[in-house]
């Protein structure tokens, strides 16, 4: 079993929170039962799993493909609960079976064969590395809150585990064999070293997260917000930005600020950095007293111009937003300073553990333009690493320091 670590300190002193390009969204399919993992193939061609109708009841039993022109055709049949899937080293396909138990890989002509099954119960995310080891998120059920490592030869052994897990949902990996979970239950991002050193390195509002991709054109991260029905930026280092959505359930296409999203779960992005696509529900209403969360039918939106962006802006200004801290000589406050250059609605400043538990709350309110300051008592919370977030009505910054 592998132990928890905290990151080194890193402090930011300030973020851009505007597009320096055009943010786009466009819807690019038809409505289809689509609900789970996406995934872009070398051959330019989407790969789509079916979770399932709605999300308790994972009974998607197909995986479609899906050309830029919108062309779909059914690629495979015979899943249970295709959730999470993704592409090994020989550009060979696999899909995860949340209500199987297992993997599955499938061929070319689109036959389906168990590929891992030990150590495996209610899977989601999966993603290969560079020596086509297999990383699976292990949902729920005997294996629950747990990634596990299979190896080509089948060798299946607990990678990483324990209460910073959270159903994790979706994973991917960088260059350097670094791990990062999105979990589906409390908004927390995890990164997990090649060592299985697993720490907190972001918390998405929202509470639930659906899948996220890594893109090496700019070695950022992309986040899928099942619950706020936005879709992030997520730095490595930690700085999370809204690219597009406008955070109420819809699917309405156009500029990244005033577009919507309904509960977007699988995400990939084209190696040129500057594309993503995704799927979003088409039922905008959940029954919770009778516990009825439907999700399909689905459609494949496609989000353009993220090049060299770092979130998108209402009013698309250069204007940037600068946020720092200071901590009291005898480490029992923290003084948080904003400084905008135009006013921020419904703010609010969060104080987390690095867990991504909330210990205080300030309500900000409607924030005029200008330099502001705002201070959390830090007594008698131990040593370590917190986080520090502005929630804003365009922006979400999170920010980490050192309690010593």
């Amino acid at each position: 079993m592998k132990t928890v670590k905290f990151f080194p300190f890193l402090l930011f002193t300030c973020l851009a929170v505007t597009a320096t390009g055009q943010v786009a969204v466009s819807t690019i399919s038809d409505e289809f039962p689509g609900s789970g993992g996406v995934k872009l193939g070398s051959g330019g061609k989407l790969y789509i799993g079916n979770f399932g109708q709605e999300l308790d009841n994972p009974d998607g039993n197909q995986v479609w493909s899906l050309d830029l022109a919108g062309n779909r055709t059914l690629f495979a049949t015979g899943l249970q609960g295709a959730s999470g899937n993704a592409f090994d080293q020989n550009g060979d396909f696999y899909q995860s079976n949340i209500a199987g138990a297992k993997v599955s890989k499938v061929s070319a002509g689109g036959g389906v064969s168990t590929y891992a099954s030990t150590g495996i119960s209610c899977p989601v995310g999966i993603v290969f590395d560079q020596e086509d080891n297999l990383y699976v998120c292990n949902c729920c059920g005997a294996f629950e809150n747990t990634i596990r490592k299979v190896t080509p030869s089948g060798e299946s052994t607990q990678f990483a585990g324990g209460s910073l897990f959270s159903c994790p949902n979706g994973i991917t990996i960088d260059p350097e064999g670094n791990l990062y979970v999105a979990n589906f239950n409390d908004g927390r991002v995890i990164r997990i070293d090649p060592e299985g050193n697993a720490a907190v390195l972001a918390v998405v509002p929202g509470g639930n997260n659906g899948h996220l991709a890594y893109s090496a054109a700019d070695n950022v991260l992309y986040v899928n917000s099942h619950g706020s029905s936005r879709v992030y930026r997520l730095t490595l280092d930690g700085e999370l930005t809204i690219v597009a959505g406008n955070g109420l359930r819809g699917n309405q296409d156009g500029p990244g600020n005033s577009a919507s999203f309904s509960r977007p779960n699988g995400i990939a992005v084209s190696a040129t950095g500057d594309t993503l696509f995704l799927n979003s529900s088409i039922p905008l209403f959940d029954e919770p007293a009778t516990g009825f969360f439907p999700l399909n039918p689905s459609v494949v939106r496609m989000i353009t111009g993220l090049q060299g962006t770092t979130g998108v802006s209402a009013q698309g200004t250069d204007a940037r937003l600068l946020l720092t801290h200071r901590l009291s000589t005898d480490g029992r406050r923290l003084d948080v300073l904003l400084e905008t250059p135009r006013p921020l609605e419904e703010g609010s400043l969060l104080l987390l553990d690095i867990r991504g538990q909330v210990l205080q709350t300030k309500l900000l309110g409607s924030t005029p333009s200008g330099r502001h300051e705002y201070s959390f008592e830090l007594a008698p919370l131990p040593s370590g690493i917190y986080v520090y977030t502005l929630q804003g009505k365009e922006q979400v910054i999170s920010r980490r320091f050192y309690l010593p």
